[in-house]
């Protein structure tokens, strides 16, 4: 089990625990509890389910159990703080942390990751260079199709971005994006992924005011609604962005580069229903 592949503690314990099973037939809760100590055999899949949290004082209880070396018991320790972490920034700063524990071939996928999504216009160029014929000589085309427009070194950054990531590559001697993904854990994406959704959530109050409505699509109903009704609609909005992304796919003779936003979201608490 390599604990360098997770940034979950709660991920790590269930796979953790699902492989020594898999391999000693008589591992179990009670057993793992016995070696870190403590009498609740349940804690453990409390854990794993969230309905519990790790303690600082039970932490290197586990480490000692999960049988991890000094510098595998830094990282779980800082996977712990992780996974607890509320505020985007904390889990920022202690994700810095982690990072200079991973092996290099990891820190690699995660450092890609960090970068392709730190900008917006990364991932528009992406997209643009699919409707624009765009070489090393007429970059200065790229920065000025974008709207807003980019400086012309951002448009030059953002293609070698591109290119050492394997994103894009020359084809007749355009640059054409290349259909792959960012390798990294699943885990990871949503720390980078969500700062580059408020950058695209503030290009969409922009648009309010630079484009007419017969270019843009911006609406705004508040409900009230019960706890199914919220799940509901959450499953019809991925419905409809599966379909979107349908049209996307047989579409042809693109023009133009779009955004789509789509936010539903909770403006007050819960009320307990009795």
């Amino acid at each position: 089990m390599n604990v360098f592949a997770y940034y979950n503690y709660r991920t790590y314990l269930k796979d953790y625990y699902d492989y020594r099973k898999s391999v000693h037939r008589y591992f179990s809760y009670r057993v793992f509890a016995k070696k870190a100590g403590y009498t609740s055999s349940g804690l453990y899949l409390d854990l794993v389910k969230g309905r519990k949290s790790l303690t600082p004082q039970m932490i290197p209880k586990f480490i000692l159990a999960l049988g991890l070396s000094e510098k595998e018991g830094r990282y779980f320790q800082l996977m712990v703080d992780f996974t607890h972490a509320e505020q985007s920034e904390s889990k920022q700063q202690i994700f810095e942390q982690m990072s200079t524990l991973l092996p290099r071939t990891m820190k690699r996928l995660t450092k890609n990751q960090q970068e392709y999504y730190s900008k917006w216009y990364h991932v528009v160029i992406r997209e643009a260079l699919s409707v624009l014929n765009v070489q090393e000589q007429n970059i200065q085309d790229l920065a000025l199709f974008l709207t807003p427009r980019i400086s012309i070194p951002q448009a030059k950054q953002a293609v070698r971005l591109l290119q050492d990531l394997g994103l894009i590559e020359v084809v007749d001697s355009y640059y054409r994006p290349v259909h792959k993904t960012i390798s990294s854990s699943s885990e990871i994406a949503p720390l980078f992924v969500h700062e580059f959704q408020k950058q695209m959530i503030d290009l969409g109050k922009n648009a309010l005011d630079h484009f007419t409505v017969e270019r843009r699509n911006v609406s705004c109903t508040t409900m009230s609604i019960s706890s199914q009704g919220l799940e509901r609609i959450i499953r019809k909005i991925d419905i409809f962005r599966k379909e979107i992304v349908d049209i996307v796919r047989s579409d042809e003779g693109e023009s133009m580069v779009c955004e789509l936003n789509i936010q539903f979201f909770p403006v007050s608490k819960e009320k307990d229903i009795k």
